[in-house]
């Protein structure tokens, strides 16, 4: 039974998407698709969105068939008892996994450009103190604080629009220069960062309104986080040359530094303080999944506040744990691979499932 403090509106889940995805990848992005693209990664960035819609459509199919239940729930009926407990404990570590994550990065970033010589541990304990305070309250008050930092994307936006004052759009010229494979490639990198539109699975129940009011809500999110990552991309490719890329890992940030103007210098201690409420929605919604997958397997399904102190305690372990760059890398790109098997493949078998042996929701309980 969903509790009515927890309802959301269709609106209000747009946000949530949408601050889902846009993260710390905002900042990374660039440069790794770049790497991949060359001069078309604006292109990549597009195709990938695209390619999302149909993923989103997937997730909201498989929803619409258990209207009352999240994922957690009706795996069981789907996979069997123990099968889907298993799937559930697995889906549960990948949210907690990706929270980390994004946390290590978010750490990473800030003591490299701002807090130097503050402790690792420090910064880590601050953003997963705000995921708890913010996962343990409900789903409404969660999603309207994601509508109060959406502005802080607009925000984000005008301030890199101002380096279109230094850009040279040759940069990019010849569209097509970097061929399908190498295209095909930046569209990898950029589903990672498009990532988060998962939430669907988690909060399609909590969702008041019909089906078709849902999926606009996730539609219309992801054509905004597209269009926004595809904006930075394009930004940097022609205020950089290639070669100037290739040495910037994250070049929306040196790209703000260099701007300066009479009334405000250092624009992108401006960028990085706003960025920073950006990238801690992303990790609050993934803490939110995760702490909702903790306490149903502790069958708390109607409270997942008790659930948010054990999922803090792991991500804050292993985000202390991962330090070492080469491990951050490699669990990155461990994640964007495993990111098709819990966000498309998984939910895909489910959908195949209930429509094949005809298992639905009915009366609140799956048949």
């Amino acid at each position: 039974m969903i509790n009515v403090r927890d309802q959301i509106t269709p609106g209000q889940l747009a946000f949530l998407v949408v601050q889902t995805q846009i993260g710390v990848g905002l900042l990374m992005l660039p440069s790794q698709v770049h790497t991949a693209a060359q001069g078309d990664a604006w292109i990549s960035v597009l195709i990938a969105g695209l390619l999302v819609q149909f993923f989103i459509v997937v997730l909201w199919c498989l929803g619409r068939r258990f209207p009352s239940l999240t994922l957690y729930d009706y795996l069981p009926a789907l996979l069997g008892r123990y099968i889907g407990k298993l799937v559930h404990l697995v889906y549960a570590a990948y949210f907690i996994l990706v929270s980390s994550y994004i946390i290590i990065n978010f750490a990473k970033t800030i003591r490299d450009w701002v807090l130097i010589e503050t402790p690792q541990w420090i910064v880590i304990g601050m953003m997963t103190s705000v995921c708890i305070y913010l996962v343990r309250e409900s789903l409404r008050t969660i999603a309207r604080f994601f509508v109060l930092v959406f502005f802080c994307n607009i925000a984000l936006i005008i301030i890199v629009s101002c380096a279109y004052l230094h850009v040279n759009f040759l940069y990019i010229l010849p569209v097509g220069q970097a061929g399908i494979w190498k295209i095909t490639k930046g569209v990898h990198e950029t589903m990672a960062a498009l990532a988060g539109y998962e939430i669907l699975l988690i909060c399609y129940p909590f969702v008041k309104g019909g089906s078709v009011a849902k999926i606009k809500a996730v539609v219309f999110a992801n054509i905004f986080s597209t269009l926004l990552y595809a904006f930075a991309v394009f930004t940097s490719l022609i205020v950089f040359s290639p070669q100037e890329l290739k040495l910037l890992p994250q070049p929306l940030l040196y790209m703000v530094k260099a701007l300066g103007f009479k009334l405000f210098e250092r624009l992108d201690l401006y960028f990085l303080s706003l960025w920073m409420v950006v990238a801690t929605t992303s990790a609050i919604g993934y803490f939110f999944m995760a702490s909702k997958g903790v306490a149903n397997l502790f069958r708390q399904q109607s409270n997942h506040r008790k659930a948010v102190p054990y999922t803090a305690a792991l991500v804050f372990i292993i985000a202390l744990i991962i330090q070492d760059p080469l491990l951050i890398d490699t669990i990155g790109k461990i994640l964007s691979i495993t990111g098709y098997v819990f966000i498309i493949g998984i939910p895909f078998v489910l959908l195949m499932i209930s429509v094949l042996f005809n298992i639905h929701e009915a009366r609140g309980r799956p048949r």
